[in-house]
């Protein structure tokens, strides 16, 4: 068939481009012509045999939960020695333990004890910025449900990184060990992080421990695959040399090998630090305690101003911990200080360390300092302010935000929509498997086909295509942001020093936060979801593209300036072609981060699997729904994610 192709088809028909086009041209004419034929589309009190039975496990589950040997012997006790753990964080912090009227370090005490640990890790400056930020957390109303975010976090950091660390050195160490881990790490990047909720909650109860163990699975992944990439590409120079002097294994890593990958590991945990975070607030929906509650209560009721306040709190924290980690980072890449440096530093750290202890002595005596003084409080004109600035906006703009959102579902998101979600069910899996043959071959091919029968036999296909509707969207306008300001900031450093701070602000702002300013512009609507996913997933595609365009080669610019070309044709003939990897991983990154985001969209009006999730979350009656809807969105992210890598990799 290969042969007869190449023989008789000619060139131009055989660019991938092209046949895509003619697929998706066939594909719309005949959706229109079987339109609302075999759609499998399925009522909010229809179950399928499939959901039927994830149900009755459900319900099985709960029945044995107190009589169960694994229950009684394994997960009981095992969710008993999370929740004494964070329990015993928060007792410092936040909650005061059995019997006591106060935490254990109040309100000054925390944030002299934050200034000491920074401090000592880095320098003033940042301990400073992390005082003030954790300060204004509780101007803002939010120091209580700050502090058990915050108590939560570094919980799920110790225990994320207790497992993270050791795997992440011995796959660094081991190429075998790194072949087996990799697809299990490939999928949790691929799970959005709504999908962990219902089963952990099933298994763990709703509250403290479900969160935890939920943030672990987000956040341990990430910590492996930074240790070992910074154990794999250590340099061989010192490392033979180590060898050569007959040191052991042990020797060899400990002395060796762990001191040059410290930079490396610390961003790994910084990394890991800011995904537990953005999970914690997420988590809430599970009954994690901290700033997740006042968020969701504000998307519940639309009080904008308590979700604004919450969110701008999170963000607060999450500044803290970025710029604290990664001012370790590059404290400790600085040269080693000489000897009066070196004392001076001591003399700092222990004058520090003696003003932490008499904060705590005074926060734990004097009422003032142990509770954040309600004077000092400001949420409810801050809230109140936001509210008049909301009221004021959308009804001044009113016309702009419904109009844009009339017209952008009306001529883009319907009609997609409609071809993906009315068309029959056949014809869907036929066309994005010929689709994914075309990009990436037949057994990728093969694979989609599968995984998308099975979402068939779930049940919930016509749920899915909605989700896939929002998420094709939201990723095409993530890639043609991404690639104008990616170029921009590839090509201008000064542009990107600009940016940065933007997308710093975009990264570590968790997913759950974008929700309230958004349904306060556009309501709970399918397009207010989309919003959301192209807010979420921007920034690290920006990143990508302006890396790809920054690592072609000057030579290769230089002489298509020289042959006369404008800065277009640089841009289109030159840049974006020798780029191309790069845009194509960042399309697949841009399609996992999407989908993330657009399942949790289901709080906002987006319908589709998020809004199943959720439901089967809340409602035990619908949990089958619940988690048959979980397991499609991890069909659906495969298929997407295999599409797209295979894509990127025969590029």
């Amino acid at each position: 068939m290969k042969v007869w192709i190449e023989a008789h088809v000619p060139d131009f028909l055989r660019r991938k481009s092209v046949m895509i086009v003619g697929l998706l041209i066939i594909w719309f004419a005949l959706g229109r012509i079987f339109k609302g034929i075999h759609t499998l589309d399925l009522g909010n009190s229809q179950d399928t045999p499939t959901t039927e039975v994830l149900g009755q496990f459900a319900a099985n589950i709960r029945a044995a939960r107190a009589e169960n040997p694994i229950f009684v012997y394994v997960f009981n006790p095992f969710r008993q020695g999370i929740e004494s753990f964070i329990d015993a964080i928060r007792s410092v912090i936040s909650e005061p333990a059995s019997g006591a009227l106060i935490p254990f370090i109040g309100w000054l005490g925390v944030l002299a004890l934050i200034g000491l640990i920074v401090f000592s890790t880095s320098n003033w400056r940042s301990s400073l910025l992390s005082m003030t930020l954790i300060f204004g957390c509780g101007v803002l109303g939010m120091w209580q449900y700050s502090m058990d975010t915050l108590a939560l976090t570094l919980g799920s950091v110790v225990l994320s990184l207790a497992i993270a660390l050791p795997i992440g050195i011995w796959a660094g160490l081991n190429d075998r060990v790194m072949k087996m881990i990799r697809p299990m790490l490939d999928l949790a990047q691929i799970l959005p992080t709504l999908v962990y909720l219902a089963p952990l909650a099933l298994v763990f109860l709703i509250g403290v421990a479900a969160s935890t163990i939920a943030t672990m699975i987000y956040s341990i992944p990430i910590g492996i695959r930074i240790t070992a990439h910074a154990i794999r590409s250590l340099q061989n120079g010192p490392i033979e040399a180590a060898e050569s002097m007959g040191s052991t294994r042990w020797q060899k890593l400990t002395k060796v090998q762990l001191p040059m990958a410290k930079r490396t590991i610390i961003l790994g945990v910084n990394q890991t630090t800011l995904a537990a975070l953005s999970f914690v607030v997420i988590a809430a929906l599970i009954g994690a305690p901290g700033l997740g509650e006042p968020v969701i209560q504000a998307l519940s009721i639309r009080n904008i101003g308590d979700g604004v306040t919450a969110g701008l709190a999170v963000v607060l924290i999450a500044v803290m911990l970025d710029r604290s980690t990664t001012a370790a980072v590059t404290h400790s890449n600085q040269l080693p200080l000489t000897g009066g440096e070196l004392l001076f530093r001591r003399i700092s750290v222990a004058v520090a360390a003696l003003a932490t202890l008499i904060a705590i002595i005074v926060s734990r005596q004097q009422l003032w300092a142990a509770i954040f003084p309600e004077s000092l409080n400001f949420r409810d004109p801050i809230g109140g302010a936001v509210d008049t600035f909301t009221e004021w906006f959308t009804s001044t703009f009113y016309f702009l935000t419904t109009s844009f959102n009339e017209v952008f579902t009306l001529n883009i998101l319907n009609p997609i929509e409609y071809l993906l979600a009315d068309a029959p069910w056949y014809l869907t899996i036929i066309m994005i498997s010929l689709i994914a043959a075309i990009v990436g071959g037949r057994a990728v091919a093969l694979l989609s086909a599968v995984l998308l029968l099975l979402i068939v036999w779930i049940g919930l296909w016509n749920d899915t295509m909605i989700t896939l509707t929002q998420v094709l969207i939201a990723t095409a306008v993530v890639m043609i942001i991404g690639v104008v300001l990616g170029v921009m900031a590839g090509r201008n450093a000064k542009f990107e020093r600009l940016l940065k701070p933007l997308l710093d602000a975009g990264q570590t702002l968790p997913a759950f936060v974008y929700l309230v300013p958004v349904l306060a512009l556009f309501g709970p609507t399918r397009f207010a979801a989309i919003v959301c996913g192209v807010f979420y997933a921007s920034p690290v595609v920006v990143r990508v593209v302006a890396d790809g365009v920054r690592g072609v080669p000057k030579e290769m610019v230089e002489a298509a300036i020289a042959s006369g070309s404008s800065t277009t044709q640089v841009v289109t003939k030159v840049q974006l072609p020798a780029s191309k990897k790069s845009l194509l991983l960042g399309a697949n990154q841009g399609l996992i981060f999407v989908l993330a985001v657009v399942v949790i969209g289901g709080l906002v009006g987006a319908g589709g699997l998020g809004y199943l999730v959720l439901q089967g979350a809340s409602k035990p009656e619908l949990q089958g729904k619940g988690l048959a809807a979980g397991l499609a969105i991890v069909l659906l992210g495969i298929v997407m994610d295999r599409i797209a890598h295979a894509s990127a990799k025969r590029s």
